[in-house]
C-alpha cells in the first residue's frame, strides 16, 4: 500500500514565560485535525539548525503573543499597554523573512499577522486608541475564547472571501492592529470600525494573516476549519521545493 505523507507545519513559539517557551495546545490541535504534522519551532540562535527547519517544514504557522517592540518598526513607545520582548520579535521577523524568501505557505494569527505585515515593510498601531477614529473593544470578555465578538467583512476576489463568504463573526483578543500595509500586501477583511482584520500577500501563493484566533473557533466554526484545511493543503503542495540547507540567518 502506498503511504501518504502529511505536510509538516512548523508552529513558531509564541514567546517566553520565565525560562520556558510556550505554544497553546489549540494551535497544535488545529493543525493535527487539518491533517498536518505539527512541529514546534523553538527560539534558536544557531543559523544552521534553523535552516534545517526550513528544509523539513512545508509551511509555517506564526501564532499570537505579546506586542512587538516599536523600535523595530521605526517608532518610540507610545502606550503603557502590553509587554514586549525584543529577542522574540527579532527571531520572528527574521524567520518570517526567510519563509517568504523560500515561498513557503505561511499563516499568521493575531501577532503573527502583524509580523507578516511588518516583515514586508508595513507598520502597526501600538494601541487602538492611537487611531484617528474611535474603536470598539477588540479584547473580548467572554469566558469561552471560541465565542464570536464582532463581524469581519471580506473583500471579493480574496482567499478569505472564498473561505468565509461576505462576512464572518469572529473572536477578538488584540489591542494593536495594522496601520500601513506592507509591500505586496492587500487588505482582505475589515471591521465596522475600520480595523484591518485580514491581509494577504499578492507576491506569494499562500501568505495570509488574520487578526482573530481561528484556532480557538476550530471546533465550532466550519469557516475556521476551512481556513486551516486550505493552509495545510497549500503546504502539502510545496513539497517539491528544494531548500538549501546552507541558508544563512542572522539572529
Amino acid at each position: 500500500m502506498e503511504s501518504i505523507t502529511k505536510p509538516v507545519i512548523g508552529i513558531v513559539f509564541c514567546g517566553f514565560s520565565d525560562d520556558r517557551l510556550f505554544v497553546p495546545f489549540s494551535y497544535i490541535q488545529a493543525i493535527e485535525k487539518s491533517d498536518g504534522i505539527p512541529v514546534i519551532i523553538p527560539y534558536l540562535s544557531d543559523a544552521d539548525s534553523l535552516s534545517g527547519y526550513l528544509s523539513i517544514c512545508d509551511g509555517f504557522l506564526f501564532c499570537g503573543g505579546d506586542d512587538i517592540t516599536p523600535e523595530l518598526f521605526g517608532e518610540e513607545l507610545q502606550t503603557d499597554h502590553g509587554t514586549t520582548d525584543r529577542k522574540t520579535d527579532q527571531f520572528h521577523l527574521t524567520l518570517m523573512q526567510k519563509v517568504l524568501d523560500f515561498h513557503l505557505p505561511v499563516l499568521g494569527i493575531c501577532r503573527g499577522m502583524q509580523v507578516l505585515n511588518l516583515t514586508l515593510g508595513g507598520t502597526i498601531y501600538q494601541d487602538l486608541s492611537l487611531r484617528n477614529r474611535n474603536s470598539f473593544n477588540h479584547i473580548q470578555r467572554s469566558l469561552d475564547r471560541s465565542d464570536p465578538c464582532h463581524t469581519v467583512a471580506f473583500a471579493s476576489h480574496s482567499l478569505l472571501y472564498e473561505i468565509c463568504g461576505n462576512s464572518c463573526a469572529v473572536n477578538s483578543y488584540h489591542h494593536q492592529c495594522v496601520k500601513t500595509l506592507g509591500k505586496h500586501i492587500k487588505m482582505t477583511g475589515i471591521t465596522s470600525d475600520g480595523v484591518i482584520e485580514s491581509i494577504e500577500s499578492t507576491g506569494h501563493t499562500f501568505a495570509v494573516g488574520v487578526q482573530w484566533h481561528p484556532e480557538c473557533m476550530y471546533t465550532n466554526c466550519e469557516a475556521m476549519r476551512r481556513l486551516f484545511d486550505q493552509f495545510v493543503r497549500k503546504a502539502a503542495g510545496a513539497k517539491h521545493l528544494s531548500l538549501p540547507l546552507s541558508a544563512s540567518l542572522k539572529l
